[in-house]
């Protein structure tokens, strides 16, 4: 893989579409959630009178539940239909979504926002193994690792600018107008975008579709499961899930309690953490000439061992910091002592992309094509569980009184066992190449 394959797939129908309409996408989810979560936090908004402190994790949840609850019947419907045709559906729904979601920040109504965002959620089920299942039909064998590498990149941006966006909007008097043209336009764009993607026929146009949702999912993570060549690499993917979730959910407790820094610091490490993460997923399709990959993921889960120990290590004994007394964003970065930490986090979020590129060519390739679909979904519903997982596991430290410091230790630990897993698989004879 080379840099001039990927500037040639950024303009080809069969790509340059199905990436921008998922950055657009991702760009909206995240603009509308913080936007929300940022006017429960400063400005009072809520349901049913909850507390601010509860209105995150609601959020969070009203955007996560729906991946559970529909992935397996989303996963049906990308084997039997066109996988454009599905994509350009569900941006077509999220113009409506987004005009509901103006209403609700007009009338100031939590209870609205929060029903828009599962139903937002609900949509992004739908996209999502749609979007997976026809990377493989669209691309070449040697580019799916840069079509992974490009999407994943692009997507992190997407998630980025969508949330400064929110903070940017939300503080405008006129924030209610504002957050309603952008997330509009912006789904509409997204929709005309997918008219220009090229055909992703299914392969089980004859499938029969349930809407037994219980009953599916437990069939689509069975179909996973009985592929371990596929399952492999989706659980390796839903760890790099569950490690995003924790850390961009760790940065602020841990800006604050143990770095000394205020909110801004706490912005501006999440905004290097994501930058990173983009910066190690198009690396590692830059670097990939059409081989196997895995050793990317190899390299990625060593840094993930590493650079989060250092981290863990040189901290740990630092004395608490004052919560009175807080530095800004200008001030920790001016201190030259607090950058081996920037660089260690930088290069922890660069590994995270290296990590998980390969995985997932390897699961979408491997991935028999008249099911590839539903073991797509599942993948997608492991990365919703992890993501929830790594929130468990963030509040079990918290129970235990432990360091913040272990939940790098977590992640070091984890990282190495499936780095050594990896390397294992790249070095036996006869194993699956990318």
């Amino acid at each position: 893989m080379s840099l001039g394959v990927a500037a040639r797939l950024l303009v080809q129908r069969r790509f340059a579409p199905l990436m921008t309409a998922q950055a657009l996408g991702a760009f909206n989810d995240n603009l509308f959630r913080f936007a929300l979560v940022n006017l429960a936090t400063f400005q009072g908004l809520t349901i049913f009178g909850l507390e601010r402190e509860l209105m995150v994790p609601i959020a969070a949840t009203a955007l996560t539940l729906p991946i559970f609850l529909f992935s397996a019947v989303a996963g049906q419907v990308a084997d039997k239909y066109d996988r454009a045709f599905i994509m350009r559906r569900a941006k077509f729904v999220e113009i409506f979504l987004m005009i509901a979601a103006g209403i609700g920040f007009f009338l100031n109504s939590g209870l609205m926002l929060v029903i828009v965002l599962f139903f937002m959620g609900m949509q992004s089920a739908f996209f999502a193994p749609a979007r997976n299942a026809a990377l493989p039909t669209l691309l070449h064998g040697k580019e799916l690792v840069t079509g992974n590498a490009l999407v994943s990149g692009t997507l992190n941006v997407a998630i980025l600018s969508g949330a400064a966006l929110a903070v940017v909007f939300v503080v405008r008097e006129d924030a209610a107008r504002v957050l309603t043209f952008t997330l509009v336009g912006v789904a509409i764009v997204g929709w005309l975008v997918m008219w220009l993607n090229s055909p992703a026929p299914a392969d089980s146009r004859d499938l029969k579709i349930s809407w037994n949702i219980v009953a599916q999912t437990w069939k689509v993570l069975g179909f996973a499961f009985r592929a371990p060549d596929v399952l492999r690499p989706l659980l390796g993917a839903a760890w790099f899930w569950m490690l995003a979730a924790s850390v961009l959910t760790l940065m602020p407790l841990f800006t604050a309690a143990v770095l000394g820094g205020d909110e801004t610091v706490g912005l501006a490490l999440t905004a290097l953490f994501t930058v990173g993460a983009a910066a190690g997923a198009i690396l590692c399709g830059v670097f990939t000439r059409g081989q196997d990959a895995l050793i990317f993921t190899v390299v990625g889960a060593f840094g993930l061992v590493i650079f989060p120990s250092f981290v863990a290590l040189t901290t740990l004994g630092w004395p608490e910091p004052d919560p009175e007394a807080l530095a800004s964003a200008d001030a920790f970065l001016a201190d030259p002592g607090n950058w081996p930490i920037l660089a260690a986090l930088a290069l922890s979020a660069v590994s995270a992309g290296l990590f998980v590129v390969p995985l997932q060519a390897m699961a979408q390739r491997r991935a028999k094509p008249e099911v590839r679909g539903r073991i797509l979904a599942a993948g997608g519903i492991m990365n919703a569980a992890s993501a929830s997982l790594g929130q468990f596991t963030l509040f079990a430290i918290a129970l235990l009184a432990l360091p913040l410091q272990a939940a790098f230790g977590y992640i070091t630990i984890v990282s190495g066992l499936a780095g050594l897993f990896a390397l294992w698989r790249m070095m036996r004879p006869g194993r699956y190449t990318e």
